[in-house]
């Protein structure tokens, strides 16, 4: 039987692990297999409204450790995910990454010897544990001879992520180190073969955000719709047809006991992690989230799965102050649950907000 929408929004929710307690910060992250991040403050919250207890702190000493790293694992977007889940996605999406950006690479002049020479020099600078920010590797790159400027920098290190030689790993003071990938965060366990990787890839997409379709999945990872359908074939069991394309996994968890409001961040998986998003967000209200289309994804308020508006955080006199605008008025209890979603917020944070629905 096909999902209704309002079942499509409280099943996702529910896979998502949005607000419900149980995992640290690892484990919701691994729960999702990938969750975007293009932007590390975003991301720090889409890892803690999914690990409820956690704080900021926590969620940056995850990366510290090693547990957790950023890199481009498909459509040249950055994602946090648990270092060996970024070695399994790479086997499958890498070179199909590399192809596409293959012409961008000529346009900036960067050949073959250029790409040797940056590998080289990037290696030297991190070996021994070493991390370096952007601007500081980009500096090595002057002194080897290598000018970063007019994005040839940022392109480099997009090939070398590929490779899987270099990914973001420790936090620092703006933003994330640079570092050898196997060095910073050896591999557990060897790669799957293929049909085992694309298994693994499907099942642990459904497993934080099904029910969804073929066709979600295949936007999500940039893979063809025949590796999904293979991947589906090697599930057997472990995943469920509920009708109308929509996919989940066989075990997935109760839908019981998830608040009702959600500050969510900007670039949320719970709208990105679906090629169709009108069960989430009413079509006439997306350019309100993505305004004039440029892609950069406002951080919502969720009410009972639907996205009702969007929010901002600004600070004043060690306040946080949460603005929500909804899209239309929202009645009472909307207003309360957001107010609760706020105070988790505020945990996470460990700082005050203050919260105004304008």
């Amino acid at each position: 039987m096909n999902p209704t929408p309002a079942q499509l929004r409280t099943a996702r929710l529910a896979a998502q692990g949005i607000a419900v307690p149980g995992l640290d910060p690892t484990g919701a992250v691994e729960r999702m297999l990938a969750v975007q991040g293009q932007d590390l403050g975003q991301v720090l919250w889409a890892i803690g409204v999914r690990s409820p207890g956690s704080t900021r702190d926590d969620v940056r000493a995850a990366f510290d450790r090693g547990d957790l790293v950023r890199s481009w694992p498909m459509r040249g977007t950055l994602h946090a995910m648990r270092p060996d889940d970024l070695r399994l996605l790479l086997s499958l999406t890498a070179e199909r990454t590399l192809r596409s950006i293959a012409r961008r690479a000529a346009e900036l002049g960067i050949d073959q010897p250029l790409l040797d020479r940056a590998r080289d020099t990037t290696v030297a600078a991190l070996t021994g544990g070493r991390s370096l920010v952007r601007d500081e590797l980009f500096e090595v790159y002057r002194t080897a001879g290598i000018d970063p400027a007019g994005g040839r920098g940022y392109h480099l290190l997009l090939q070398l992520s590929q490779e899987g030689l270099v990914a973001w790993g420790p936090t620092a003071r703006v933003g994330q180190g640079l570092v050898l990938l196997d060095e910073w965060a050896p591999a557990t366990e060897p790669l799957p073969d293929r049909d085992e990787a694309l298994r693994r890839v499907l099942t642990g997409y459904l497993r934080g955000r099904g029910p969804a379709t073929e066709a979600d999945a295949a936007s999500w990872t940039k893979l063809p719709l025949g590796d999904l359908r293979r991947a589906r074939a090697a599930a057997g069991d472990a995943v469920e047809d509920l009708g109308g394309g929509f996919l989940a996994l066989a075990d997935r968890p109760t839908t019981a006991g998830i608040p009702t409001g959600h500050l969510l961040p900007g670039f949320d998986e719970y709208l990105l992690g679906y090629a169709d998003r009108s069960a989430q967000l009413d079509p006439a209200h997306a350019d309100r989230v993505v305004p004039g289309g440029n892609g950069m994804f406002l951080a919502m308020a969720v009410v009972r799965g639907r996205v009702v508006g969007t929010w901002k955080r600004t600070e004043r006199r060690g306040d946080v102050l949460v603005t929500v605008t909804p899209f239309s008025p929202l009645d009472a209890a909307a207003v309360r649950a957001l107010d609760a979603a706020a105070a988790r917020y505020a945990a996470f944070l460990g700082a005050p907000v203050v919260t105004t629905v304008v």
